[in-house]
């Protein structure tokens, strides 16, 4: 055989190892999609009811408990909980319970225990103002199916309650303690947010301060408990934007938020603030008593993980900046939404959670579909890297509008709610969000849809592949070239 048919020869074989390596490499990539189950709608069926802002929280010592809270915005002021026992593919609903003379339960959250017990808190609505009256604790052993009765954590003016629990089954509480309240508006000196505590779930201590004293616009803030069993805080600064805390007209705020993490100092109270980012560029009003809520989340080791939203960039991207020091120094923002950069459409309201095995899992609200930057979709984006690169993943089935709810007043959008809920797990995850597709404009019916999903791992030994792929070539290359004598058949 020629030199010349010999250097072909060899050639032709690379080609093919190539191209079966790169079918192998494909192959593996193909095989490696998210898989989703089908969206479930949780809420009962309803013509116009608003049903919004979900949270949910899993069992740990039976994993396909899951439940799931909400409030309703109309017809009337009220909250649900829903329960499910094959890991969110069906639901019950449970009523909330209040004393007997009071009414619509409102702004509820959920959290289990350590033991399998559940604690759900909301507030009572109260007048024609719809004020909160009183904040409380209701308990469940089985799983959301009933509830004891509640007690009392707080009075009057009780806004934004979320809770958390810790490994020693201690409840911590925090909300936004107002002093007076106007027209979609907090009145009166600044509005402090503060925490409770409790060690049984019946006995609460006094409020303490959380945040700084001299942080006078304040909210949305979020409990979570870290890897080593210890509360942390995170919450929003809103600057100067008495916009919004005081309902004046004018467009969205022009000065960036700060948002900050905070501890508890022995029995004096909670540290001063971290500001882990102080670059929030807000893009629209909104309602005071219910914000947008950034989000926390503690992964393996002293990892903590912060998501938000923002306009930084011109329009709203997802964010979220990584701590590897229990909250002492964070990472530069990183970008979470990989759609093109400025192209005029929405992600928002983010809710970050970790899987066991340190999986980084985003869900968030996201318009990319529609360059008219209204019709919505629902976007889980996972990262296996602690959160320096994402994939993208669409969880709803449909789009929904984002024109459908209610709104408040003019000058405020209308509300798909303060948040999305998230519970990440190495298996089987679960996710709900606020959806519209069974609303049009005029009925306003909003619902709590859900999907449950499965994240498969980080490719491992699979991952090398294309690199023994390129190694084989190497070295079918350099055989084919000793084969013919050495580059372009070169002859002894």
């Amino acid at each position: 055989m020629s030199g010349k048919r010999r250097a072909v020869c060899a050639f032709l074989a690379i080609a093919f190892a190539a191209a079966a390596l790169a079918g192998v490499a494909l192959r593996v990539t193909a095989d490696r999609g998210i898989k989703l189950s089908r969206n479930a709608l949780v809420n009962k069926p309803g013509l116009i009811e608003a049903h919004n802002s979900p949270s949910l929280a899993r069992d740990p010592q039976a994993p396909d408990v899951v439940v799931a809270t909400h409030r309703i915005d109309r017809p009337l002021f009220s909250a649900a909980l829903n329960s499910s026992v094959d890991g969110g593919r069906t639901w019950k609903t449970t009523a909330l319970p209040l004393p007997r003379g009071l009414d619509r339960p409102y702004a509820p959250d959920v959290a289990f225990g350590p033991d399998g017990t559940l604690y759900v808190t909301y507030v009572n609505l109260e007048g024609s103002g719809n004020v909160p009256a009183n904040l409380w604790l209701s308990k469940s052993s089985d799983g959301g199916r009933t509830l004891s009765s509640p007690a009392r954590i707080a009075g009057r003016l009780t806004f934004q309650a979320r809770l958390a629990v810790d490994p020693a089954g201690t409840v911590t509480v925090t909300w936004l303690q107002g002093r007076d309240v106007g027209l979609f508006a907090l009145a009166g000196p600044p509005s402090p947010i503060v925490a409770s505590r409790s060690s049984d779930g019946r006995n609460f201590s006094s409020p303490v301060r959380v945040s700084d004293a001299d942080r006078n616009l304040v909210g949305a803030a979020s409990p979570v408990i870290d890897s080593d069993g210890e509360l942390v805080v995170l919450y929003e600064d809103f600057g100067g934007d008495r916009r919004d805390f005081e309902n004046l007209e004018g467009p969205p705020w022009e000065q960036p938020f700060a948002l900050v993490v905070t501890r508890p100092v022995g029995g004096r109270g909670f540290s001063r603030g971290v500001e882990l980012e102080n670059g929030v560029v807000p893009t629209r009003r909104f309602l005071v008593f219910v914000p947008e809520f950034p989000s926390l989340a503690a992964g393996p080791g002293d990892s903590l993980y912060a998501a938000w939203s923002d306009g930084r960039s011109g329009d709203e991207d997802v964010f979220l900046r990584r701590s590897g020091d229990d909250g002492a120094t964070w990472s530069s923002p990183k970008r979470v939404n990989d759609n093109r950069k400025g192209d005029r459409t929405s992600q928002y309201l983010p809710r970050v959670d970790v899987s066991p095995g340190g999986r980084v899992d985003v869900l968030f609200l996201d318009r990319r579909r529609d360059k008219k930057n209204v019709m919505t979709d629902t976007t889980l984006a996972s990262s296996h890297d602690d959160g320096k690169s994402f994939g993208n993943t669409r969880l709803s089935s449909r789009s929904f509008d984002s024109r459908v709810g209610p709104r408040p007043a003019p000058q405020f959008p209308v509300d798909l709610g303060s948040r999305v809920g998230l519970v990440s797990g190495d298996g089987r995850s679960l996710a709900a969000w606020t959806d519209t597709r069974l609303g049009s404009e005029d009925t306003g019916r909003q619902d709590i849809f859900s999907t449950t999903y499965e994240v498969p791992g980080p490719p491992g030994g699979l991952a090398r592949l294309p690199v023994i792929g390129a190694l084989l070539t190497v070295a079918l290359a350099l055989a084919a070239l000793a084969a013919t004598g050495g580059p372009a058949g070169r002859k002894r």
